[in-house]
């Protein structure tokens, strides 16, 4: 049955970009002397700097560049490393860094950055590839940026860091603004960040959301034509899992549909809450170790989250599975041994490439069809979904809120002294929190299955209108007037006639401070 559902899921999906990389030869060695003189000869073919991290002298040839100064700083990727020293930049293609503490520290180092530590094993292979490192290379840009929807910041008020401190390649950092910067020659295309973005804003491009989902739909429309049992869905990377699937000759139990990716990491709730929205009985997701300095923490926390909200409609718990087996044999003894439920009625909606519509679209689905009726689930704090709850007693409706919200998700009442919020485009970033000068805003994550609800605006909070005591203007709430006059009361320059213009408009407060003057 496998072959019939693999054919009817091939897909080529060519990259809309590329990164293009070129590299000279230029390397950088790094460690102590007699490592030094064991590799040299070995790179001979390259052009070498070598930096030893004692005062013997090192063995190289001529041709060797030997640095004395001690270095400051490394960065960079392949074909464009600066190594900073006292004086002056070094600029190479290449870095063999046989210090016991690699300069790098990130997870996921650079391409053309080898730092093997102890691992014999891992030095041979870098002295392997260092030598053909040398001309153009290219890979595909994994990841699309919309700033428009990214909640990162807003008017210096910064929110959402969940791609920063996911990325484990350090690819990803804040503009000093409101935005992120995402380096492409940096991405390795883990998924990480696209996993944990609320709002969407970073999103996997090899392929996208809608060409995955489009492509399950049909593989499982084959496997529904030759069975009715619900389907087990094993994702697996291209790398190492794929490998090993062909190796075994896919020898997989018959309700088991395997699914290619770029990356583990590509797929994230809206996929697979997708795929039980298309009968699937089970997902599980298979770390076959093709990444061993990558643990996947950000994908396993966002399984935990979709298995709370799926166990919530009484679909039972670990619908999702997370797969650590390095070997073929733990899989396939975990998929023959797992049972599934009947399957649902399938869904019949076509993938587009928006996260949280694909995932609202599929709870939906999964709510009409679920056991247990329910109107919400509370979820973790780092959830993408939920409302804000407000202090009315300490909100001034000073609108701090309102001006910061990346995605209009807390709105003003107009010409009416109101807050109003829409749930269904709350991403939970905080940045209305931390603007709030009041500390009048809390976090709420749930999920509200009724997205009717979800969609309408409603009042958070409201208040009376104050009318300027001069010419009787609105321009303020009642509660805004009664705090800066318990504020400022005491203040030596808020007595008397002073404190009474804080009840004026503006052009009424001008108009009086000149006349008594």
């Amino acid at each position: 049955m496998y072959k019939a559902v693999l054919e009817a899921g091939k897909k080529v999906v060519e990259p809309a970009e590329y990164i293009e990389f070129e590299s000279a030869g230029r390397c950088l060695v790094l460690g102590d002397t007699v490592s030094l003189n064991a590799v040299l000869p070995q790179l001979a073919s390259l052009e070498l700097y070598c930096l030893s991290t004692d005062d013997t002298p090192v063995d190289a040839a001529e041709s060797v560049t030997i640095i004395k100064q001690p270095l400051s700083s490394l960065t960079g990727w392949l074909g464009d490393f600066k190594a900073t020293f006292s004086d002056h930049e070094l600029k190479v293609d290449l870095v063999l860094d046989l210090s016991p503490q690699p300069k790098i520290t990130t997870v996921v180092p650079p391409l053309g950055y080898f730092a093997p530590g102890e691992d014999k094993q891992a030095l041979v292979q870098a002295l392997q590839q260092l030598p053909d490192l040398v001309g153009f290379f290219d890979k595909p840009k994994f990841f699309n940026y919309n700033a428009d929807i990214c909640a990162h910041g807003r008017r210096g008020v910064k929110g959402c860091t969940n791609c920063i401190d996911a990325c484990p390649a350090g690819a990803v950092e804040s503009s000093g603004w409101d935005l992120i910067n995402v380096n492409p020659s940096l991405c390795q295309g883990c998924g990480s960040c696209t996993v944990v973005c609320p709002s969407g804003a970073i999103s996997y491009a090899l392929p996208t959301l809608d060409i995955s989902i489009n492509r399950l739909r049909e593989m499982l429309q084959s496997y529904f034509e030759q069975s009715s049992d619900a389907p087990q869905l094993l994702i697996h990377d291209e790398s190492r899992a794929q490998t090993l699937l062909e190796a075994y000759d896919w020898a997989l139990a018959d309700n088991v549909v395997p699914f290619s990716v770029e990356e583990i990491g590509a797929l994230g709730m809206p996929f697979w809450l997708t795929a039980l929205a298309y009968s699937v009985g089970r997902v599980h997701v298979w770390d076959a170790g093709s990444h061993d300095d990558h643990d996947w923490q950000e994908l396993q926390a966002k399984i935990e989250e979709t298995n709370t909200i799926v166990a919530s409609l009484g679909f039972g718990h670990d619908r999702l599975q997370y797969l650590d087996y390095k070997d073929f044999e733990s899989v396939q003894k975990t998929l023959s041994q797992t049972v599934t439920d009947m399957p649902i009625t399938a869904a019949k909606y076509a993938g587009v490439d928006d996260k949280r519509r694909m995932t609202s679209m599929a709870l939906t689905h999964l709510h009409q069809h679920a056991p247990q009726q329910v109107t919400e689930v509370k979820l973790t704090t780092e959830a993408a979904f939920g409302e804000i709850e407000v202090d009315k007693q300490a909100c001034t409706l000073c609108m701090s809120c309102v001006s910061v919200c990346p995605v209009g998700a807390v709105v003003d009442g107009v010409d009416k002294p109101q807050l109003n919020f829409i749930e269904d485009l709350c991403v939970q970033c905080g940045i209305c929190d931390t603007a709030c000068p009041e500390d009048a805003i809390t976090l709420s994550p749930r999920y509200l299955f009724e997205r009717e609800q979800a969609r309408q605006k409603r009042i958070l909070n409201e208040e009376a209108i104050f009318h300027c005591i001069g010419c009787h203007k609105p321009f303020a709430t009642q509660k805004m007037i009664d705090t800066m006059m318990e504020k400022l009361s005491g203040h030596h320059m808020f007595q008397g006639a002073a404190l009474e213009r804080l009840k004026m408009c503006e052009d009424c407060r001008v108009k009086a401070m000149f006349k008594d003057s």
